[in-house]
């Protein structure tokens, strides 16, 4: 989605690739405080310490920023899903994991911008063919991780680990957004309950409720 000048293109790469990362954060920060679509080009150019011009040479416009912010931050999210498949070794591990990636979505000076990636992506076909892609491959590799410890015996193996990977990007979504709205709320201070919540909710326990049946008797 990036269209790079001929100008740019003379850059060495590596110049290149801090130029853009140096723009993104800007935008990212913009974004994060003023909305994507209240944030203008100047306050972006202004951010980043960079000429109008400087900035046309990496990004011909705010939506092909916010296309790449959409790229960066769900790559930089599935390292963490990637993490859960290789470190899942345990539920506890699994968690841990968790704990970093919502951890670094709701803390910093990027605090909100999956809100703004949120919104954008129910507006924007484009932004939301992107988003729902990158979506569905952390899907997969929460799965992947879920099963896993499913067939150690870390959690029950009555579990639909689909349900459940589902359940669990829900929780983390909503947390986003909760936190984003409570600027009080503090998500450091709200894990250990919910660590505790999804640990007995997954550990194998005997009787578990998996059907509406059950709830409803």
């Amino acid at each position: 989605m990036t269209v790079t000048s001929p100008e740019a293109s003379k850059v060495s790469a590596p110049v290149v690739v801090d130029t853009r990362q140096r723009i993104l954060q800007a935008a990212m920060q913009c974004f994060s405080e003023n909305g994507f679509h209240s944030a203008s080009m100047q306050q972006i150019c202004a951010a980043a310490n960079m000429s109008p011009g400087g900035v046309y040479r990496y990004f011909a416009s705010k939506d092909e920023i916010i296309g790449a912010i959409f790229e960066f931050v769900q790559a930089r999210n599935n390292q963490y899903f990637e993490r859960m498949v290789a470190e899942g070794v345990t539920l506890e591990n699994f968690l841990n994991v968790g704990f970093s990636c919502l951890r670094d979505l709701t803390t910093g000076p990027e605090r909100g911008l999956f809100c703004e990636v949120f919104a954008e992506a129910q507006r924007n076909p484009q932004m939301r063919q992107i988003f729902e892609a990158k979506y569905q491959h952390a899907i997969g590799k929460m799965r992947m991780a879920l099963t896993h410890l499913q067939a150690i015996g870390e959690i029950d193996k009555a579990v639909d680990v689909g349900v459940v990977a589902t359940l669990l990007m829900a929780i983390g979504d909503g947390l986003i957004v909760r936190l984003r709205v409570d600027q009080d709320l503090q998500f450091e201070a709200l894990w250990p309950g919910l660590n505790a919540l999804i640990t007995r909710m997954l550990r194998p326990s005997g009787a578990l409720v998996t059907n509406q049946e059950t709830v409803s008797s």
